[in-house]
Formats: C-alpha cells, structure tokens, sequence
C-alpha cells in the first residue's frame, strides 16, 4: 500500500493594523507624493484605474508580504521624495526593483522611474500613456 505525503505550512496572517498600514501608506503615496509629479487629472485617472489597489488574486494576506509590500512602499516614497535630483542609478535600480514586486504581490503600479522626473513629466505631457 503506497504512502500519501502531505505537504503542510504554516504561515502567519497578516494583521489588520499591517493591512490597515498599507491602505494608510498607499494613500500617502497618492495624495502627498503624486501631487508632486502629477496633474489633478491624471491622478484621478489613475484612482479610477485602480493605481496602487491591491488585487486579492496574487496577495495571499501573509505577515512576510505584508512587511514586504509596506517596505516597497515606503522605500518609493522616500525615492520620490528626496530632495536630490532623481539621476542616481541607485535609486532607479531600487525602484524598479520594488516597482515590480508591488505589482507581484498584486498592487497595481503601472510607473517607470522615468515617470516621475520633476517638471519633464512624460505622463503629464502626453508622451507616454500610462493608463
């Protein structure tokens, strides 16, 4: 008689202060740093397109995505806040990177480092579409 094995995990939940965290820190995002790259307009497109919303698809509500996506969104903030210009491949590199896994945990951010040069904004301009 063949043995069945069972793979068995266990994870811990993320809280609901952490998930209540990363509502709060999203919408920092929107209404404090956005403003500062971004017409009106196009933030209220990217509200209506769901920027920075997470998709319960791909987040699995775990305590390591949870410190996870609050560390991404705390390290673009302080990228795109930074009193220095935004050329330093460093930041672009460090970007990019948490960029990527927001939109891997499920939280739409359609944004290129590109996207978010003071006063040349590309998106503002009409010269990309991000949404």
């Amino acid at each position: 008689m063949a043995r069945k094995v069972i793979d068995v995990r266990i994870v811990n939940a993320a809280t609901a202060e952490q998930e209540s965290f990363i509502k709060e820190l999203s919408m920092e995002l929107i209404h404090d740093v956005f403003p500062l790259y971004f017409s009106e307009l196009d933030i209220q497109r990217f509200k209506k397109k769901g920027v920075l919303s997470l998709n319960n698809h791909y987040y699995q509500g775990t305590l390591k995505e949870a410190f996870q996506i609050m560390a991404c969104l705390q390290m673009i903030h302080i990228i795109l806040t930074k009193p220095s210009p935004h050329s330093d491949l460093s930041d672009q590199a460090i970007f990019e990177k948490n960029s990527k896994m927001l939109n891997d945990f499920g939280i739409y951010f359609p944004f290129a480092f590109s996207d978010f040069q003071k006063m040349t904004n590309k998106a503002f301009f009409g010269q990309r579409r991000l949404i």
